[in-house]
């Protein structure tokens, strides 16, 4: 063999390389190649995929996935003011118009202002009730609501309102509230100054005069005021055959921190509890007039200050 045409052999490397290159490109039954070289899994296919939004994903849902209850807040019962809370089950829901049918309890329409509903989040639409019907019987309240989508779709939808026993609980009141008021007018008739055994207080006079009826009317205790304690200065009355019975109120302020005093149009209301014939004793506000109110309000100011003297 010629010496300068030996076999020359190969380098390792480049065998291990081209034996690599051949076994990745190998196709038959035993190819065991890179997963990278295959696509990769199609993910599983949802089985509660979210609702589009709007009124078509609601389209098959009598009440277009809403559900609602009606309250009452404390703080809007002077003004006679009832609350409507939805719940939506999809987005994209806009309320243009509520009315609230409670049987015997009329109520104004609400005035939503194009209100957007959110899953799952309480949207609360006030309204304000009329005297109640006594002529009708309570019923459960439901709620007639005119919604819209972003694509300006429009749809009507009844909604079964949770109200508690509330509307039923208002009518009753409000009709107790009603009679009494046919028989029997009550008022603050006058209001003056006097030294206590506790210190300075005023005496309110409050007078109940018969209307109508023949209902006797008993004043069965005093109510609670902001800032005054009350108490009667002498035996409560009952308003039967005569034509007007007064009781007198003594009041004496027992709070002077700012934020009692400050609630003034608290401070000019007074409480009674009376019993109509046979019904149950109910609380009702005595609303004084302009000038004994204003006294009331200055009278309080005015100790509050000289005890701080």
């Amino acid at each position: 063999m010629h010496p300068g045409r030996g076999h020359r052999r190969p380098w390792p490397g480049l065998a291990a390389a081209l034996a690599l290159a051949v076994t990745g490109c190998g196709s038959g039954d035993g190819d065991t190649g890179p997963a990278a070289t295959a696509p990769p899994p199609s993910p599983p296919a949802s089985s509660s995929a979210a609702p589009a939004p709007g009124l078509a994903a609601v389209a098959g849902d009598p009440r277009a996935g809403l559900r609602g209850r009606l309250l009452q807040y404390r703080r809007d019962v002077p003004a006679r003011r009832l609350q409507v809370e939805l719940v939506a089950g999809n987005a994209g829901l806009v309320v243009e118009a509520l009315d609230l049918v409670a049987p015997g309890v009329p109520t104004a329409p609400a005035d939503p202002r194009g209100a957007e509903l959110r899953p799952g989040a309480g949207l609360a639409l006030p309204v304000v009730a009329a005297a109640s019907d006594c002529a009708t019987t309570p019923g459960a309240p439901h709620a007639v609501v005119r919604l819209r989508d972003a694509t300006g779709a429009q749809r009507e939808v009844d909604v079964p309102l949770d109200d508690g026993g509330l509307v039923a609980r208002l009518h009753e009141a409000d009709c107790a509230e009603q009679e009494f008021a046919r028989q029997v007018r009550i008022e603050a008739t006058g209001v003056r100054e006097v030294d206590g055994a506790e210190g300075p207080a005023l005496d309110l006079t409050v007078r109940l005069t018969r209307l109508a009826g023949s209902d006797p009317l008993r004043v069965t205790g005093v109510g609670s005021n902001t800032v005054y304690a009350v108490d009667a200065t002498g035996p409560l009355p009952t308003l039967d055959d005569e034509p007007a019975v007064e009781v007198v109120l003594r009041m004496r302020p027992s709070r002077c921190d700012v934020h009692a005093l400050g609630e003034s149009y608290r401070t000019g209301l007074v409480g009674l509890v009376v019993a109509l014939a046979d019904a149950e004793p109910r609380p009702v506000v005595v609303t004084p007039g302009p000038e004994v109110r204003r006294r009331l309000e200055a009278f309080a100011v005015e100790t509050c200050r000289a005890g701080t003297d």
